[in-house]
């Protein structure tokens, strides 16, 4: 009779390996070759392994497709955890948000071989990408830096323009320049969160005479 792993850590390296390995493989060859036979090989487990964890092709995607998310904002969230200024925050995790998808290898592949796969999971309506900026926003901004109406408009218009610029690279921006990133922040996002901040005006009542 087999065993089944004795401890949750052994399972939880299984799994981390496993995302490791589906990683590297995204990194070189996109996501259309990304079979389940080759992960494994990857991941240098037996095929029958890989499915105890993964039912198939579409739920390890989706599962290292959260697992970056979560690293993704975890190092924004760590850059902007040193500023207390809401405008500070918003340029440096702006340009720490730009830079982290600049540079991951796997995304830029993948972009460049078959972006349609990713593109549901950053910025269709209920994406993982949008659902997180959304709690990013909560997050980062108190009531008086931004009203609770404007924050979800907000966190849409942060991710579409971020991905906007990893879509559709170079321009007239000069993004990729060294102060790129937090330049275009100060010239396109600052003037949009104040301009949403007039609203915490028009939600006050009005004071009795």
């Amino acid at each position: 009779m087999k065993r089944r792993p004795a401890t949750s850590a052994y399972s939880a390296d299984t799994r981390e390996r496993i995302l490791a390995g589906a990683l590297q493989l995204a990194a070189i060859t996109g996501l259309r070759k990304f079979s389940m036979e080759e992960i494994a090989r990857q991941a240098k487990i037996g095929r029958a392994t890989l499915y105890l964890y993964f039912k198939g092709r579409d739920a390890l995607i989706s599962a290292l497709v959260q697992s970056e998310l979560a690293r993704y904002f975890a190092g924004i969230q760590e850059v902007v955890d040193q500023y207390e200024d809401s405008e500070d925050r918003l340029v440096h995790g702006f340009a720490q948000a730009y830079r982290l998808l600049r540079n991951h290898p796997a995304l830029t592949t993948v972009l460049r071989v078959n972006p349609e796969v990713l593109l549901p999971y950053l910025i269709a309506e209920d994406s993982m990408a949008l659902n997180l900026a959304r709690g990013f926003v909560d997050s980062t901004f108190d009531h008086e830096d931004l009203p609770q109406a404007a924050r979800a408009p907000f966190a849409e218009y942060l991710s579409r323009a971020i991905h906007s610029l990893i879509l559709i690279p170079g321009g007239a921006v000069n993004i990729d320049a060294p102060d790129g990133p937090e330049n275009y922040a100060r010239t396109f996002l600052l003037p949009v969160l104040r301009s949403m901040r007039p609203a915490l005006v028009d939600a006050q009542p009005e004071l009795s005479t």
